[in-house]
């Protein structure tokens, strides 16, 4: 089930913009992705369901908008700079922004 929920282009997408731990409202993020947001929806509500990302309360939020994150237990910074999301079965790495 993990292959296919992270096999999916946008979802992968989204992973990476979120691995250097981020917390984009979905607006902004279907925006900076090119997606429309009923589908950025979509595809966030599947990746938290798969227990990858979580949904959160932002202080300075606009009480409107919602918000995902990638915990911070998962994300780490390697020393060459890529970003990894170690979640134990399977570790993903991304090249620097």
């Amino acid at each position: 089930m993990l292959v296919r929920v992270i096999g999916e282009p946008m979802r992968w997408k989204i992973l990476r913009e979120l691995a250097d731990g981020s917390r984009p409202a979905v607006m902004d993020l279907a925006k900076r992705l090119g997606c429309h947001p009923d589908q950025m929806g979509r595809h966030l509500r599947r990746l938290s369901r798969a227990g990858l990302i979580r949904r959160i309360k932002v202080e300075d939020g606009d009480g409107r908008s919602r918000y995902y994150q990638i915990h911070p237990a998962y994300r780490r910074t390697l020393p060459d700079g890529r970003r990894e999301l170690d979640y134990g079965v399977v570790a993903l790495r991304f090249e620097p922004k």
